[in-house]
């Protein structure tokens, strides 16, 4: 990753430990209790968002995004967003430009009958939003996988603000606001 592509080089080499990681942890789940995520859900060309066709369907993503980022810092004076961080500690991959997130099955998303929830490895709602699912996505998601995406949309002020959803995404990958992983869906 270079400064041409816009990202922050300090988001992209975390350095772990047990301290940072579990006020991390505590931060973020604080911000979760004051706020719900927007989900957004759609199917994405092989061309929008770097996402990989899954055949003759294209990639159902979902996209959770926090409606307030939360800026924190790890003990080694790393900035970066906890909510986000949180989903890297438990097993989410950074997803920044360039770089396809990985297969993981310890994640999923879950349809409940407003909309979607993603899961964490321990079977907890870590992110849930109210949205309209068609059954178009729901098919493809069940066959393909989704793209679970966790993250902060910061359109900020300028011309992203008004951008579409997988413009926006774009943005806060090169921001390093995004993490995700290809996950199964479940009923």
């Amino acid at each position: 990753m270079t400064a041409e592509d816009g990202a922050n080089p300090g988001l992209d080499a975390p350095v772990r430990d047990e301290i940072s990681d579990a006020w991390m942890l505590a931060v973020a789940d604080a911000a979760r209790q004051l706020g719900r995520e927007r989900v957004h859900v759609w199917l994405a060309s092989g061309q929008v968002a770097d996402v990989r066709r899954t055949g003759p369907a294209d990639q159902p993503v979902a996209w959770f995004a926090p409606t307030r980022a939360v800026a924190a810092q790890t003990a080694d004076g790393r900035d970066c967003e906890a909510q986000v961080e949180t989903a890297v500690v438990l097993g989410l991959a950074r997803w920044s430009p360039g770089n396809l997130p990985p297969q993981v099955s310890s994640w999923f998303v879950r349809l409940h009958p407003m909309g979607l929830a993603l899961h964490d490895p321990s079977g907890q709602v870590f992110a849930r939003g109210n949205v309209e699912v068609s059954t178009e996505w729901t098919s493809a998601a069940l066959v393909a996988g989704v793209l679970a995406v966790y993250g902060v949309a910061d359109p900020g002020t300028g011309p992203e603000a008004s951008a579409p959803v997988p413009q926006r995404l774009i943005h806060a990958r090169r921001a390093g606001l995004i993490a995700a992983a290809y996950v199964p869906l479940h009923y």
